[in-house]
């Protein structure tokens, strides 16, 4: 009979739109920049301090964070997944009538114009997970690198000014695979075991191939 292997096909797991050279160079470590996004306020405040950056805690709260640095001009926008009951109504929002109909956009889409406004900076990165990702997609930010977004339409395309990563076997990003600016990578977790699954969708699959944040 079938021998179950732990293994995933290589075939699976052959690249393809592989666009991750933007993420070679940076300050900031971009598996950090997303952990980041879920903690504390007191670790926030003190994230990107080794790079230059400031965190203003006017314009930040639990949803996005704004940084930026003085010397490069560069603003810097991180936006979280899913963390707390609230957004379990925006996920089954976006999924009916799209992310932009949420409050979670229309408050990052906010905070943003007055990032923009207040530092006028050269450019800017958004930098998103899951939820988060879904937002950053839509955000007019120069740069923005999202991973395991949120995409439940497969006809929306994933744009040229965005790397997104997922890992194979998200179920979360599926829709996005095919995209021509999406890189799918390979995880550490076994697709025949059900009960790791959660662990595909994890930032910490990434932490491997030390990604950094452009412009940083």
């Amino acid at each position: 009979m079938f021998k179950k292997s732990n293994k995933p096909s290589k075939q699976l797991y052959k690249k393809k739109n592989d666009n991750t050279s933007l993420l070679k160079k940076g300050c900031l470590s971009l598996h950090g920049t997303i952990k980041n996004s879920y903690a504390s306020e007191k670790d926030q405040s003190k994230f990107g301090k080794d790079c230059g950056y400031e965190y203003d805690k006017d314009l930040s709260n639990d949803n996005q964070q704004v940084y930026y640095n003085p010397e490069s001009n560069h603003l810097l926008m991180s936006v979280s997944g899913t963390h707390n009951v609230s957004d379990i109504g925006t996920d089954l929002k976006m999924m009916g009538s799209g992310i932009k109909s949420t409050d979670r956009y229309k408050q990052a889409e906010m905070t943003l114009g007055k990032a923009k406004a207040k530092y006028n900076p050269s450019s800017s990165t958004g930098i998103g997970h899951s939820l988060g990702g879904a937002v950053v997609s839509n955000l007019n930010l120069d740069q923005k690198v999202t991973y395991n977004k949120a995409h439940t339409n497969p006809f929306t395309k994933t744009g040229k000014s965005e790397t997104h990563l997922r890992t194979y076997g998200d179920v979360v990003s599926l829709a996005s695979a095919g995209n021509k600016h999406t890189s799918n990578i390979r995880s550490d977790v076994s697709l025949y075991n059900p009960m790791t699954w959660a662990k595909v969708h994890n930032s910490d699959q990434i932490k491997k191939f030390n990604y950094r944040v452009p412009g940083s």
